[in-house]
């Protein structure tokens, strides 16, 4: 099968892969649909601390079961699944002397074992949910981004209505949070730094929008709140630097609420400590997306979710390199980029 390796960072290129058997427990998936991930840029420039090389990244997928392997009776051939199982991590001396079965390290496709960049990917059939019909293979590998956005509006910061959110990221994370939020009966401030993306936001409903390098966000926030701050802030920009969390505390309103949903490039942020502890301010960490699929399928089959709004290219396997540029350099007002092999 056709694979784009990412043998070192910085150096990826298409591969030809054996296919080998099927394992006790195990499914052959046809990729269908792969979103590109900010995880996925980080893993490109060797900063994502779960990557190992070499290694087929990929891990926002729809997929069709093109083979079953011994033991499996919830998956059939031909069912429609998103998402990726796990698989041996290809590294530890087990997995090095052929013994997969033993693996000490097994992680998630596309992290620690080949992913969803390549024709075909073989997965457990753990964490594999069915594609409802009328949910498209591009909104599928889309739903694994608006999950995650999901579990931080709903779970983590328990979004209520009349509430007023602060959202930090235009990106497709924060663009689901935004609307999210606003199906939770809240308003809602948009920033972000890239001014289609600022645009964008307003466009999908955001109450106000701003740029974080050119307005005053607290002096908005103020302004809008009375003076009190937002009640919730939820961070969806992580990456290479550390503007976000002291704004938000900054912004957030006495013992109001942090949630940090971005990946940080480094183990460490600047948290305003003096505010943080007199004001009795939360700064909490929100991940993955333990409710699964099922929340974003059903929004967007009761057309209240748009996730196709937020697709601005689809691309061949081949192009994966581009694609990664083009949301590393943000060129051609670039927003969720999928891979379709």
């Amino acid at each position: 099968m056709k694979a784009m390796m990412l043998w070192e960072p910085e150096r990826m290129e298409m591969v030809e892969l054996p296919l080998r058997p099927l394992r006790e427990g195990e499914v052959l998936l046809k990729v269908e649909a792969c979103s590109i991930c900010g995880s996925d840029l980080e893993g490109l420039h060797g900063w994502h601390p779960k990557m190992t090389y070499p290694r087929v990244m990929g891990h926002e997928a729809a997929s069709t079961v093109a083979e079953v392997g011994p033991g499996v009776t919830t998956l059939a051939v031909g069912d429609r699944v998103a998402g990726v199982g796990k698989g041996p991590c290809g590294a530890c001396p087990a997995c090095r002397e052929g013994r997969v079965d033993d693996c000490q390290a097994p992680g998630g496709l596309g992290f620690g074992a080949h992913g969803a960049y390549a024709e075909y990917m073989i997965s457990s059939t753990d964490d594999l949910t069915l594609i409802p019909d009328g949910v498209t293979f591009v909104q599928a590998a889309v739903a694994q981004p608006a999950g995650i956005a999901r579990h931080a509006v709903a779970t983590r910061a328990a979004i209520q209505p009349g509430e007023l959110v602060l959202i930090q990221g235009c990106g497709p994370i924060g663009l689901s949070a935004m609307m999210l939020s606003k199906l939770q009966g809240a308003r809602v401030i948009s920033t972000d730094i890239v001014n289609y993306r600022c645009d964008f936001a307003q466009e999908l409903g955001a109450d106000l929008v701003l740029n974080a390098h050119r307005d005053d966000v607290l002096a908005a926030v103020r302004d809008l709140s009375g003076g009190v701050g937002v009640d919730k802030v939820i961070e969806c920009v992580g990456s290479d630097q550390d503007e976000t969390l002291p704004q938000a505390v900054e912004c957030v309103k006495p013992r109001g609420l942090v949630a940090v949903v971005g990946s940080f490039a480094h183990n460490r942020a600047t948290l305003p400590i003096v505010d943080f502890k007199f004001s009795e301010k939360t700064v909490l960490g929100s991940q993955s997306m333990p409710e699964g699929y099922g929340p974003i399928f059903d929004l967007v089959l009761a057309g209240k979710l748009n996730l196709d709004a937020l697709v601005s290219h689809r691309l061949p396997l081949e192009e994966t390199v581009r694609g990664l540029h083009l949301m590393d350099t943000k060129a051609e007002q670039v927003m969720k980029v999928v891979i379709e092999p």
